[in-house]
């Protein structure tokens, strides 16, 4: 008796198993939408045409494209930028830590301006 209620349980789980199974793959997920283009064939082979010609279609296993930077600055404004933000403690300059860094700039401010008894407070609390 055992053996035929383990049976009929067996085949009911397999049953149930398949109809929930069959259930699930009618609904596509995503959802499809359909799809309308905006631009005719032609434009199309158009725009094809420009990228290959500016070189951003890529011809052979060449992924990413790379393309040439052009800078719109000469070397000496790069390097003067490069020194004002090292000055202003926006950049790390070697292997310092940003609370050195911070540190630094406390520093400067400190020696810009004069002190007064609760300034100096403030900064011997950082």
């Amino acid at each position: 008796m055992t053996s035929k209620l383990i049976t009929r349980s067996l085949l009911a789980t397999l049953l149930l198993g398949s109809v929930a199974t069959s259930a699930l793959a009618e609904a596509p997920y995503p959802p499809e939408t359909p799809f309308v283009s905006t631009k005719t064939r032609a434009q199309v082979i158009d725009e094809l045409k420009q990228a290959r010609a500016a070189g951003e279609v890529p011809t052979s296993n060449q992924y990413p494209i790379d393309k040439t930077f052009v800078s719109t600055k000469t070397r000496a404004q790069v390097i003067a930028e490069l020194k004002q933000a090292e000055d202003d403690g926006e950049m790390l300059v070697g292997d310092e830590y940003p609370v050195e860094r911070a540190n630094r700039a406390v520093a400067r401010i400190e020696t810009a301006q004069p002190q007064t008894a609760s300034s100096q407070a403030q900064a011997n609390r950082l």
